[in-house]
């Protein structure tokens, strides 16, 4: 197959920002990933974007990559409290109040959505607790840190409905209202707190590879 043929996946990281000045977990992990992913015969291209931490940064961004008509789009951001991976079920349109890195604010703390008005939830068509289950299966012995909280294990991943009210909000809502049945937000620890790096990227592809399963067992149009 011809990288022509291919699908095409588009993974974000984001750019440093306060707290996180020198290094984003995010693009050091989304850098990391491979070019390219096979399932079922079928080849897809992995595309890796760095986006800035700017609300217009993520407004262009989030036009380009849906111009392009992606099977994919799978949104990674850095969670300073986060444990493990959190693959978020979905994204709230309002208190968008903290400042980018440029300085900008949202008007009115929220945004009208071209396709979903003023809509105040928007949610993921991909079955992230399937997505989470199948990860953890397939970590057990890989990735998982050794750690526990409150005498329970810590696993790969975990669901999470709290994807926050910062650009890691904004974009997941933004491309929930371009298709919501192909986009995906994924929130990775810190670097070495626990995982490393290649381990993240690890959970990470392996997140990306049970999006696709879904979306071919599916056939979605």
């Amino acid at each position: 197959m011809s990288s022509l043929e291919r699908k095409l996946i588009l993974v974000t990281g984001f750019g440093p920002f306060l707290g996180h000045e020198e290094v984003n977990a995010s693009w050091e992990a989304v850098q990391l990933l491979p070019e390219t992913l096979t399932y079922e015969g079928t080849e897809y291209q992995l595309e890796k974007r760095m986006v800035p931490v700017e609300y217009a940064a993520v407004d262009e961004a989030v036009a380009d990559i849906w111009q392009r008509q992606p099977e994919l789009v799978v949104h990674v951001g850095v969670s300073g409290i986060a444990k493990c991976v959190c693959v978020e079920k979905l994204a709230y349109n309002h208190q968008f109040r903290r400042p980018d890195n440029a300085g900008q604010y949202l008007d009115n703390s929220s945004c009208c959505l071209p396709h979903n008005a003023k809509a105040n939830v928007l949610r993921t068509g991909l079955n992230v607790d399937k997505i989470v289950d199948a990860v953890n299966a397939t970590c057990k012995d890989c990735v998982a840190p050794a750690q526990t909280v409150n005498d329970k294990a810590l696993e790969a991943t975990r669901v999470s409905k709290n994807v926050g009210d910062f650009l890691c909000g904004y974009i997941y809502l933004k491309s929930l209202d371009a298709d919501c049945k192909r986009s995906l937000f994924v929130h990775v620890p810190p670097i070495d707190k626990p995982f490393s790096t290649v381990q993240t990227a690890d959970i990470v592809h392996k997140i990306i590879e049970q999006c696709v399963q879904q979306l071919a067992a599916c056939d979605c149009p």
